[in-house]
């Protein structure tokens, strides 16, 4: 039971990880995109295509699972609380066991960002 407790949340985070560089490095048409993380979560540590900086400035994309600060970049959530509540280009988060994946079509495109044809599914 331990064993597939242990795969479930190791497969959750491979699916996370992979989501985010697919959604990010379509969104921005990099092969290479720089995130801000507001929290200390190794999730992005082993990616290919996110590099974590550590400042918003160098970013270009903030991804906060607290949104307390204030940068002028393009803002990534963790919840859908707080995707409704600040002004965020999208969301990424899990309601009863699924992944829930939200874009802003407004706020892309306030930061230029185009979505491809896969991706505009998620948009409202």
């Amino acid at each position: 039971m331990v064993l597939f407790i242990f795969f479930s949340m190791l497969y959750a985070d491979n699916y996370e990880l992979r989501l985010y560089e697919k959604v990010l490095s379509e969104l921005f048409q990099k092969s290479s995109v720089k995130v801000f993380v507001d929290s200390n979560t190794n999730l992005f540590q082993n990616s290919k295509v996110l590099k974590v900086v550590k400042s918003c400035k160098e970013a270009d994309v903030l991804i906060l699972y607290h949104p307390a600060m204030k940068c002028d970049r393009p803002l990534f959530v963790t919840s859908y609380k707080n995707y409704t509540k600040y002004q965020a280009i999208g969301a990424f988060y899990w309601r009863k066991g699924r992944p829930q994946l939200r874009l802003d079509k407004q706020q892309l495109k306030k930061f230029h960002l185009h979505l491809n044809s896969e991706l505009r599914k998620y948009a409202r």
